[in-house]
């Protein structure tokens, strides 16, 4: 029925990022602007999937323990992070690579 799971999560009250979960290759990756660490946030989906397994009989918690940190853009300003884990969003629904995206395109995603 779908590709991708994305899920925009916020780290710490003040940072955002996206999680994606491929539903084929049953893989999780997380775009992060300023490059963080992010086991956590991995651990907490993968445990949650695992619950999840338990209700909803579909094959989702077989996900593989190997977390993607793909290389992405940095932001250059401190407000810029859920502009980015939008914009990191939409290039992958349009099936485009993430990096093609700059700090100059945050104010198209603001008006």
């Amino acid at each position: 029925m779908y590709d991708l799971l994305m899920l925009p999560q916020c780290k710490g009250n003040n940072h955002w990022v996206l999680l994606v979960a491929s539903v084929m290759s049953r893989t999780v990756t997380i775009y992060d602007s300023l490059g963080g660490n992010n086991k956590a946030l991995f651990d907490l989906f993968c445990q949650f999937m695992c619950q999840r397994g338990q209700i909803v009989k579909d094959g989702l918690e077989k996900i593989s323990s190997e977390l993607k940190a793909p290389p992405c853009n940095k932001q250059r300003h401190g407000n810029s992070c859920g502009v980015f884990a939008l914009m990191t969003a939409k290039c992958l629904v349009i099936k485009k690579h993430p990096t093609m995206l700059r700090q100059a395109h945050d104010s198209v995603y603001r008006d």
